[in-house]
């Protein structure tokens, strides 16, 4: 599979809205390839992946965001977790609830989860927003998350489709700017009710391809201001690992040490395995 992935930040002139736009195909299909996710699994892991992207775009470029939805217990589906800088830098998980703890009973009419948006500095969380995970689409609960968090009238279409081994994943957010009138955020609302229905046609192409079709589609003007390339790139390092073993407490971290012969750590993002030898663990404290 080619890396196509990209992504476009612009604005729309003619209607006070700011957009952004991507292609996260290729880090889509490795996170669901590295973790062997399945088809139902990927396609929400790939729209939290596009989502945490979308929103990262609200953040200053040294911080990153996260998304995370945690199910109640009669989902399949535990939590999903999806981090991203704005200049694309992301990484994802999905976990499932051991089939024990699945709790039977129907969905709840109103909320079938949590929804938590988070936002990082070196480490530390700057902002938190909790909110209900509403039994509505995917993009439904994110649109009313800014409406109701951020105070910003969006619209988000989100293209996911499995194409033989590989997955299509593609869309745009489309965001009020403080200009905007309501005149312009009624005709932006029927412009994304416009796309949602022709999304496949749209979306087919590439990402710059897709928005030369939408000024057509929309009669209106798509200002590109940014462009890159996002990336699945996890973070992890031997440092980090070292951190979270002092925070655990020298007795704490000893006594696993003792125990086991060595702390083990995988990382639940890119499972890469960091071994500490009881030796090692005394001489973190």
């Amino acid at each position: 599979m080619q890396n196509q992935d990209t992504y476009y930040y612009g604005i729309l002139p003619d209607v006070h809205f700011r957009f952004s736009s991507a292609e996260i195909s290729y880090a889509v299909t490795a996170a669901s390839n590295l973790h062997g996710f399945d088809d139902a699994g990927t396609e929400l892991l790939a729209r939290t992946m596009l989502s945490a992207f979308f929103l990262a775009d609200l953040v200053k470029e040294e911080t990153k965001l996260s998304v995370q939805i945690r199910f109640y217990d009669n989902s399949e589906i535990h939590s999903v977790l999806a981090y991203s800088t704005r200049d694309g830098r992301m990484k994802a998980t999905l976990r499932h609830r051991p089939e024990e703890d699945i709790e039977s009973g129907p969905i709840s009419e109103e909320n079938i989860g949590i929804l938590k948006v988070f936002r990082w500095k070196n480490g530390e969380c700057i902002y938190q927003s909790i909110v209900p995970f509403r039994n509505l689409s995917f993009e439904e609960n994110i649109e009313n998350y800014l409406r109701d968090s951020e105070q910003v009238p969006s619209f988000l279409i989100a293209y996911v489709k499995l194409d033989g081994l590989h997955w299509r994943v593609k869309g745009i957010l489309l965001q009020a700017l403080p200009e905007a009138k309501q005149e312009h955020i009624d005709a932006v609302r029927e412009w994304a009710g416009d796309l949602e229905a022709k999304k496949n046609q749209v979306f087919d192409k590439t990402v710059s391809e897709a928005l030369a079709e939408l000024q057509v589609l929309w009669n209106t003007k798509l200002d590109i201001l940014e462009e890159g390339r996002p990336e699945y790139r996890c973070d992890c390092s031997e440092e980090k690992i070292k951190e979270l073993i002092q925070n655990l407490g020298k007795e704490e971290a000893m006594d696993i040490a003792e125990e086991q012969g060595q702390i083990e750590v995988t990382c639940e993002f890119c499972n890469s395995i960091y071994r500490f030898p009881k030796d090692r663990v005394l001489e973190l404290f």
